[in-house]
């Protein structure tokens, strides 16, 4: 039979190595990593220096509807839309979408010759009427291979919750320029980064963006704006 105190002390190290086994394997392990830093935000999209804009993972001006797929995968339905006597627009959805910790709908353009469109549209099996006279049209097989060589041109991003104007000035910083449209609406435009913030009363907000090199051509004013405060 054991003594008593052989039996305190045997208990005594069991205690003391239950207490030191966790930093010792820290220790042998190495540092704990660092938390990962959130990204792909809105606020985080980021101007090349050859006129393009990488933003949500994509490069606006470079990449291709295949390389969006790539990298949204099935979560992505591609569609013609178009109003009524309208060419239209190949344009890219996914909603859900979370762009780091912000979630909302991403909504991608695309640049394709308007002969191609019309096509596309004359080949449609099949359309579904949308809000506002706007139709979807479905591309057949072969369209949809030629649609994936389309250059991305443009981003939307539509927050789950309510955009406000601080909210935009605070991420993004001062506007270099503004502009009152109807409805209550203001746009807020910062051409350096090929992004332009709409805000309003009556709607969620949106941020598009465009890359920097054609930003006047696809997000300028189309009237006089005014002076950023």
């Amino acid at each position: 039979m054991k003594h008593p105190a052989l039996l305190a002390l045997g208990a005594g190290l069991l205690v003391l190595l239950v207490a030191f086994a966790a930093p010792l394997w820290q220790m042998w392990q190495g540092p704990a990593a660092a938390p990962p830093t959130a990204s792909g935000l809105p606020w985080q999209a980021q101007a090349r220096g050859d006129g393009t804009l990488a933003a949500f993972g994509l490069v606006l001006g470079r990449d291709t509807l295949a390389d969006a797929q790539t990298l949204l995968g099935d979560n992505l339905t591609v569609a013609l839309v178009a109003r009524l006597g309208e060419v239209g627009v190949l344009e890219a959805l996914t909603d859900p979408y979370s762009a780091g910790f912000v979630t909302g709908r991403l909504v991608l353009a695309f640049d394709v010759p308007a002969a191609d469109l019309r096509r596309w549209r004359d080949n449609s099996p099949r359309s579904q009427v949308m809000t506002d006279g706007v139709r979807r049209f479905e591309l057949l097989a072969a369209d949809r291979e030629a649609a994936r060589r389309m250059r991305l041109a443009g981003l939307s991003f539509v927050p789950a919750v309510r955009l406000s104007e601080a909210d935009v000035r605070q991420r993004f910083g001062p506007p270099a320029s503004t502009q009152a449209v109807a409805g209550g609406t203001l746009v807020l435009r910062y051409p350096a980064i090929g992004m332009a913030a709409t805000v309003g009363a009556a709607s969620r907000g949106v941020l598009q963006y465009v890359a920097p090199r054609e930003f006047e051509a696809r997000l300028g004013a189309s009237a006089a704006s005014a002076p950023a405060s």
